[in-house]
């Protein structure tokens, strides 16, 4: 399967849980080249990654790709960082990984979720307060789950690297049609994107299970409200 995915260069994800296990997810989406005889797996290196220097030799990281409805997550360790020539006017940084161990795979997670990039709906607020100061940013709504949030920013590399360290905020989300949330939230996984942009999962935080089942039934009804407005576009 890599082999064939590799002919077309196919999309995967890298990513590592930084600290200990409470730390967060950060990602990077790159390019699968191929693999070699024995086995081991080519991919680009994220530009993003070389700057963040997240990922170094000798490090263990989670491959992720995607094939038809399924998510595929393998560990590997970055055995060797490599350059490869794609033609003769380029070359790219690579990393070459060892063949995947305790692959998984399950269902992707977009059944799951309701894009809601495409409608018209205001940022969302998230705030963070820290001996007194604050520090909040406005971010657009990507996806909505019924445990959380995904959103977008695009802002300088000083107020990223900033959100890159806080885990835990206040969000304030507009649904529209009176559709409101106002909860702490928690930051679960990390991806970059460019050099000037973050996406981020966000988990909203429930104080009693009573609460947390609330808002759950909340957002699974605009999950489906949302699925059907996208339905009813692609109809039209």
């Amino acid at each position: 399967m890599l082999s064939m995915l590799s002919e077309r260069d196919a999309p995967v994800e890298l990513s590592r849980r930084e600290s200990k296990g409470d730390g967060l997810d950060i990602s990077y989406r790159t390019r699968l080249f191929g693999m070699d005889p024995q086995g081991c797996i080519i991919v680009e290196r994220p530009s993003q990654a070389v700057q963040d220097k997240t990922f170094e030799q000798g490090d263990d990281i989670e491959l992720l790709l995607m094939h038809n409805d399924e998510r595929l997550v393998g560990t590997c360790t970055i055995k060797q960082i490599l350059v490869r020539e794609i033609n003769t006017d380029m070359r790219v940084s690579c990393y070459l990984l060892s063949p995947a161990r305790r692959p998984q795979r399950d269902q992707r997670r977009s059944f799951f979720r309701a894009g809601i990039a495409a409608e018209d709906l205001e940022p969302a607020l998230l705030s963070h307060e820290d001996d007194g100061n604050t520090f909040e940013f406005k971010a657009k709504m990507v996806n909505v789950s019924a445990g959380g949030l995904g959103v977008s920013v695009r802002l300088s590399r000083t107020i990223l690297n900033q959100i890159k360290r806080t885990r835990d905020y206040r969000c304030q989300a507009n649904f529209g049609q009176g559709q409101t949330i106002d909860l702490p939230a928690r930051v679960t996984h990390v991806l970059a994107r460019g050099e000037d942009g973050l996406y981020l999962g966000l988990e909203f935080v429930a104080s009693s299970p009573a609460i947390k089942s609330a808002i759950e039934d909340q957002l699974h009804q605009l999950c489906t409200e949302f699925q059907r407005k996208s339905l009813r576009r692609k109809r039209a």
